[in-house]
């Protein structure tokens, strides 16, 4: 039986280049960071060096970068450190748990929380961001691409208004690294989250963006690492993994993404040629994130299927995919709960080959061609 990853989104496997690194150093440095011993300084030497090369990828300053445990870290330490109470809140309502439930908690703090829907191609308006400014809103977060859906926002408008309204701006830009080039100088946003393990990095390693000139609260206390907006003795290991990982992926950036193109087109192609009835669920998507509606099975029954074919895929966001439940994505942009809840999520990643595309149309064929699939949910049979 096969075994394919088609889950890319949800996370990547850990390229070996940055496999190796890690295994060398946790091997041979061990060394507390903030210790003024040999030992101590070869870990903080890894450390900058590897701040330096992040800060190079990404046309950055090192002092920008405060290394964390990820994207939910990250958007955490940017809501909490930033807002108070009778602030307000421009978000979207389809950003990542990690923003939501953030914001939700927020409110109870007595802070105003604006959720903005995505229009029917998954995509935040400009507009819309614009409306709901109010002369207390301290701070706009939106997801540079939506993980679920793939479509990318127009930050760089978004973040022109903040800039017009003295409004700071925070992006959750975990599933753009590796896909598009990503210059946070040019960019100009005050905070931005990401995640090594989006684009073939360690687990437990990610950074925090804090353009010169800002500052937010520590929500950790401790010692002074990282500025002291995030104290904790540093995963020296990770942190020269997430630096390997980034460099990689920037520098083939435009090779990995023609690559995952041709193979995305491909299995369009493919898909087409045989009688399965879909729908692509966005626009503006982002190479390798493939959202699509299928009538005539639930899409948790379609993972399941496949898992048990050895391919992979996802039915939702891996951090939300518990309850069979239609996803608030889906239905923020046009769908109805009777499609949202047939809908999967491939995506398509740097290490797939054409043979790998070719079994996974074949696989869904033999799934969804069946001559009667029986929905007990709602005794629907195609």
């Amino acid at each position: 039986m096969s075994s394919l990853y088609f889950d890319t989104a949800a996370t990547t496997p850990l390229d070996k280049k940055v496999s190796d690194i890690m295994a060398e150093i946790q091997n041979s440095i061990f060394g507390n960071p903030s210790s003024i011993h040999q030992f101590g300084q070869k870990s903080r030497t890894l450390i900058e060096k590897s701040r330096r090369k992040i800060a190079t990828s990404f046309n950055c300053k090192p002092n920008e970068i405060i290394f964390t445990s990820g994207g939910t870290e990250s958007n955490n330490l940017v809501l909490k450190g930033i807002l108070k109470p009778g602030d307000h809140l421009i978000t979207s309502s389809y950003e990542h748990p990690a923003v939501i439930n953030a914001a939700k908690q927020l409110e109870n703090n007595h802070i105003e929380v604006s959720y903005v829907k995505p229009d029917l191609n998954g995509v935040v308006s400009p507009d819309t961001i614009q409306s709901e400014i109010k002369p207390n809103t301290k701070l706009i977060s939106i997801m540079y691409v939506n993980n679920e859906i793939g479509s990318t926002n127009p930050i760089e408008d978004i973040i022109c208004i903040a800039k017009k309204c003295s409004i700071k701006f925070h992006s959750d830009a975990v599933q753009v690294v590796g896909k598009q080039n990503l210059d946070l100088n040019a960019l100009g946003a005050d905070f931005l989250s990401i995640a090594a393990h989006k684009y073939y990095g360690p687990k437990g390693i990610g950074m925090l963006f804090l353009k010169s000139g800002n500052s937010i609260e520590s929500i950790i206390n401790g010692g002074g690492q990282e500025q002291s907006v995030r104290p904790g003795t540093e995963n020296v290991a990770g942190i020269v993994g997430m630096a390997l990982a980034t460099e990689i992926a920037t520098d083939n950036v435009a090779l990995n993404s023609k690559k995952i193109i041709k193979l995305e087109n491909l299995f369009l192609d493919l898909l087409n040629k045989t009688e399965i009835q879909y729908k692509i669920n966005g626009q503006s998507r982002i190479p390798g994130i493939i959202n699509m509606t299928f009538e005539n099975m639930l899409g948790q029954t379609l993972v399941m299927k496949l898992d048990m074919m050895g391919i992979a895929v996802s039915f939702g966001s891996a951090c939300a995919s518990g309850a069979l439940k239609p996803s608030k994505a889906l239905l923020d942009i046009g769908l109805s709960e009777h499609d949202a809840l047939r809908t999967i999520r491939i995506s398509i990643g740097k290490f797939h080959q054409e043979d790998d595309i070719k079994t996974l149309v074949q696989s869904l064929e033999s799934i969804l061609n069946q001559k009667t699939n029986v929905n007990h949910e709602n005794n629907y049979v195609s």
